[in-house]
């Protein structure tokens, strides 16, 4: 097999996307769930942050980490997000949301497709066909807030396809958030999401069930302008923590954001510098720009950009619950 062939694979399998038959040896790491893609992170903010955001979940995309957090939006907001990974995967994404119905109303749309894959016989010699892997998911969300506590939903379905095979699943997120903790007048809000409650996927004549992942989440506003972040994330039977600090200026019109952040996930396989995020983001009005970067040391790098708007013209800020 080609050393770019065993990249991808390896790719494939760091990334935690879903196996086939001559990556399963790459991924078997990863465990047995199904549609594993679903442990990707979206947002370049969230990213940057080293994913640790369930207990920020402060804007549209909190529909990917804990939706209790769109309870907390003001007005009508948007956001694409285009990652780049190593070995040509990408992975695409449209969210939006909606104050309404005594509540917040949101709906999110994925893509992931890995490019070309050369295949392979047996015996690891090179084939003169491709194959693609890609993944879609469609999500509806519902997020509502009594006093300082929030709770929010979602239902997804989610499909996969390897060449000519196909897997369908629905699946369902339950989240809440707190935001009436005011120790020595700093605000701290505490969140909670679980993720990828849903049917079995049949890949292949073989049943798995869904990477459920659990989220717990806290975030503390040190001072104006300085917001510092930690989850624990379980998923596959494993617990990693993830921390980020966001710090704001504004200058002149605009407001500027530099972030940070570490994820252990993949120091075991890649080493300590593979958990290291960063990331940056200019606001003007009521328009977003946000990058990050996350290493995987001999692997490479990926980036996200997202780019945000906010309709009606408000310039409330979404805090949650209060």
């Amino acid at each position: 097999m080609t050393l770019k062939i065993l990249m991808k694979a390896l790719a494939l399998a760091v990334i935690a996307l879903p196996s086939c038959s001559d990556l399963m040896l790459a991924a078997s790491a990863q465990g047995t769930s199904a549609f594993q893609f679903l442990q990707l992170g979206v947002g370049a903010r969230p990213a940057a942050l080293g994913e640790a955001f369930a207990g920020v979940a402060d804007d549209v995309n909190a529909i990917y980490w804990n939706p209790a957090g769109l309870a907390g939006l003001k007005q009508r907001e948007m956001s694409v997000t285009h990652a780049l990974w190593f070995e040509d995967i990408t992975y695409s994404n449209l969210a939006c949301a909606l104050p309404v119905l005594g509540g917040t109303v949101g709906a999110a749309f994925n893509v992931l497709n890995t490019g070309d894959i050369q295949k392979a016989d047996n015996m690891g010699s090179k084939l003169s066909e491709n194959y693609n892997m890609s993944e879609v998911m469609g999500i509806v969300s519902y997020a509502r807030g009594w006093g300082n506590l929030a709770m929010g939903a979602n239902l997804k379905y989610i499909s996969s396809r390897i060449e000519e095979e196909t897997a369908h699943s629905f699946a369902a997120d339950l989240g809440a958030l707190y935001n009436g903790f005011r120790p020595w007048g700093r605000r701290v809000r505490v969140g909670l999401s679980v993720q990828n409650l849903g049917t079995k996927a049949e890949y292949m004549s073989e049943k798995a069930p869904l990477p459920v992942i659990v989220r717990q989440g806290v975030s503390v506003e040190l001072f104006t302008g300085l917001l510092v972040a930690s989850d624990l994330y379980y998923a596959e039977k494993e617990i990693n923590v993830r921390t980020g600090v966001e710090y704001t200026r504004s200058i002149g019109a605009f407001e500027l954001a530099a972030r940070a952040g570490y994820k252990n996930d993949t120091v075991k396989e890649l080493g300590v510098l593979s958990g290291l995020t960063a990331g940056m983001g200019i606001k003007w009005g009521d328009y977003q720009l946000d990058y990050s970067w996350n290493s995987f040391t001999d692997l490479g790098t990926s980036s996200r950009i997202s780019m945000g708007i906010k309709f009606d013209g408000s310039d409330a800020s979404a805090d949650g619950t209060e």
